[in-house]
């Protein structure tokens, strides 16, 4: 049976086509599937801004909870944007985060899971903001303060973005040199835009994200695939 990996799919209800482009993938998997998420599945804006009983009527998380009804094997590893977000997983999903780093064999395959914050890229402000004083000092601000906050960062990411990407690809791709003699694949979440490298002795793929396409991992008989797909027209 195949299994699935995606990651940072960022879902937050002011940014509804996220959920309505995640759970019409989800939907489409079969009850026999394993699916692995590694990582934001939902925004720091969602975990610190909305209500649980707002959270759990997303579109996203409601098609992961049918996924597990009909059968699915579901796991989550937590990111550095839903860190805090375990008690909701389990409460609406039924699964615990799972500790990273993840060692699985998959059609024989020896794969490395981690969400990718921790691996020294990141930098020291934004390891501040995964505190937990800083995420409760967010989530007790007017609505007046934290929406330009949110749009600030925002921005600020856009702007560094490519250098901020390259600055965490060339660590990722340190870290799985490192890792080729235990794995055959490392997997890797955290940056948005997808990658796969295959060289030096190493086989690297950074899932990407879900703010305008479909991103994910396919392993089955065939070996892994990585997909990026539009929305359908």
């Amino acid at each position: 049976m195949p299994v699935f990996f995606t990651s940072d799919v960022h879902l937050r209800l002011d940014r509804p086509e996220r959920a309505t482009r995640f759970a019409r993938w989800v939907d489409c998997l079969a009850g026999s599937d394993t699916l692995w998420v590694v990582g934001d599945l939902c925004d720091f804006w969602a975990a610190a801004r909305q209500r649980d009983s707002q959270t759990e009527g997303c579109p996203g998380l409601r098609s992961l909870a049918h996924f597990r009804a009909r059968g699915g094997a579901l796991h989550i590893i937590a990111g550095n944007h839903d860190l805090w977000m375990g008690p909701l997983y389990e409460r609406v999903l039924g699964v615990p985060f799972v500790p990273e780093p993840v060692d699985i064999v998959v059609q024989g395959l020896r794969v490395r899971l981690v969400h990718g914050h921790l691996l020294g890229a990141r930098r020291l402000w934004k390891a501040w903001m995964e505190s937990r004083t800083f995420f409760r000092g967010y989530a007790g601000l007017p609505a007046a303060l934290a929406r330009p906050l949110d749009g600030l960062l925002e921005q600020t990411n856009q702007h560094g973005r490519l250098a901020s990407e390259e600055r965490h690809l060339e660590v990722f791709r340190r870290y799985a040199a490192e890792q080729s003699a235990e794995s055959d694949l490392v997997v890797i979440g955290h940056v948005h835009r997808p990658v796969e490298e295959l060289r030096g002795g190493y086989h690297l793929i950074v899932l990407g994200g879900w703010h305008d396409r479909a991103n994910y991992l396919r392993i089955d008989e065939a070996g892994a695939t990585l997909r990026s797909e539009p929305d359908p027209e």
